[in-house]
């Protein structure tokens, strides 16, 4: 399959098509419509939810009877390290280093692209599906391949309905899908069971998965969810990177933008963007300050991106101390690897209007005085 082709997949194939019927009738019926233009990409989500219905279902129950027979031999999974971070704070290049280690399993492509139906994937339609990735992240010109980490906020929002990716996908209704799928903010006590409910089985699944490896998930929308994490996997340990406000909120708005042009289902104002962004950060800190008050020592470790970016190794071996996971020693030559692998990435450049460097500076005052910036 060309580039190109690979690049405009999505415009063909929308994400969506990776979910179950109930969950895609729930997001269409609360979106608002979709345009006229993208209804080929709804009619190709609807066609595969009906097409995968009886295999997907096949699959739930083999992992529900994988589980409880694990459960019955005493198998005890490692706890699972979760990443968090405002989006563009550093977390996806921090997932990609500590994947070198291969006592970690992070999601892949697929396992967050089809999360109902990844298990049973035969070599056959696993290598069909896999031609169709596109090349690079969208957002940025990081490399997608069938093995790259992702985070697993897709696989969410195509198994449940709260997730920030359906305001995303229907933009009418942005704000309140990013309040409702972040900070779970106004929602019914029912929506939020189904959502841990899907978690836990999307953690269980994944964990089926990768064998006795220790999950590694990265998912800025998780750094809300602190408190909720902890009810499913009460020993997990946590991993919190920070970066400079202004360079979050541009490179923040500036990735919005790029999925809203790529994925939208419907007209949007791009003029909301900055708002969305600049209320959400404070809420997510809130949300994080109170349930890290769950966490005894040794479970949460946070470092700076600078920092990180500077000495990427000494940092890492930093956070292997601090959250005790195992020896540093013989993982450090493939991260050496892959750090020479993407010494020529640039980084792009995030200048902000005058006005809006204001804005930051007057809301997200927190984030400069707690980490000096």
């Amino acid at each position: 399959m060309t580039p190109w082709l690979r690049r405009r997949a999505h415009r063909i194939f929308h994400p969506l098509a990776g979910a179950d019927a109930a969950t895609l009738a729930t997001v269409l019926a609360k979106g608002g419509g979709v345009g006229p233009l993208h209804l080929h990409r709804v009619v190709t989500a609807a066609g595969a939810a009906a097409i995968r219905a009886p295999l997907d279902l096949l699959e739930q129950r083999r992992v529900q009877r994988l589980a409880a027979q694990g459960r019955e031999q005493g198998r005890a999974a490692p706890p699972p390290l979760f990443i968090l971070g405002h989006w563009r704070s550093g977390t996806t290049h921090l997932l990609n280093l500590l994947a070198q280690d291969e006592r970690f399993a992070a999601p892949d492509p697929l396992a967050v692209g089809l999360p109902w139906g990844f298990l049973g994937l035969s070599s056959f339609w696993r290598s069909r599906l896999e031609a169709w990735l596109p090349p690079d992240r969208i957002i940025d010109p990081m490399p997608i391949d069938p093995t790259a980490p992702q985070e697993d906020e897709l696989a969410l929002a195509l198994m449940q309905p709260l997730s920030y990716y359906h305001g995303i996908f229907f933009p009418r209704h942005l704000y309140r899908a990013f309040r409702q799928g972040v900070l779970f903010e106004g929602c019914r006590p029912e929506a939020v069971a189904l959502w841990r409910r899907r978690m836990d089985h999307y953690l269980t699944k994944l964990q089926l998965y990768s064998g006795s490896r220790r999950l590694l998930i990265k998912n800025p929308a998780h750094t809300a969810r602190v408190g909720e994490l902890l009810a499913l996997r009460p020993d997990a340990v946590f991993l919190h990177i920070h970066r400079d406000p202004y360079e979050v909120f541009s490179s923040t708005r500036r990735m919005l933008l790029t999925l809203l042009r790529e994925f939208s289902l419907q007209n949007y104002d791009p003029r909301a963007v900055d708002g969305l962004v600049l209320d959400l950060y404070p809420a997510i800190m809130a949300r994080f300050d109170r349930d890290r008050a769950l966490l005894p020592p040794g479970r949460l470790v946070e470092i700076r991106y600078d920092r990180f970016i500077a000495d990427p190794l000494e940092t890492l071996r930093h956070v292997y101390d601090g959250l005790n996971l195992g020896p540093f020693e013989p993982v450090q030559p493939r991260m050496e690897r892959y750090l020479a692998g993407v010494r020529d990435y640039r980084r792009a450049r995030h200048d902000l209007e005058d006005q809006a460097r204001r804005a930051v500076r007057r809301q997200w005052a927190f984030a400069f005085d707690r980490w000096d910036y």
